[in-house]
């Protein structure tokens, strides 16, 4: 399983191993350089991504499937910044 971590997140471990902030804010200086984010999508692309699949459904589920991808897209998004619901 992957882990990601959050700039603040590695604050409070460089605290609790006793870094100096001199250090860590010189580490975090450097992920800034050259470390590239991940980039979460906002509402509205996770909407337009939706749009897609709701094309290429049958009328009969016309919608459902870019209504549950919007919703599943929404919720990992929400679990990757940290939501417990």
């Amino acid at each position: 399983m992957s882990k990601l971590y959050t700039k603040e997140m590695f604050l409070i471990a460089a605290e609790k191993c006793e870094v100096s902030m001199i250090d860590a804010q010189h580490i975090m200086q450097y992920i800034d350089e050259y470390v590239t984010p991940i980039q979460l999508p906002t509402d509205e692309e996770v909407e337009n991504q939706a749009s897609k699949y709701s094309r290429i459904e049958s009328i009969s589920t016309q919608g459902l499937a870019g209504y549950y991808f919007e919703m599943g897209a929404k919720w990992m998004r929400d679990k990757i910044q940290g939501g417990q619901e």
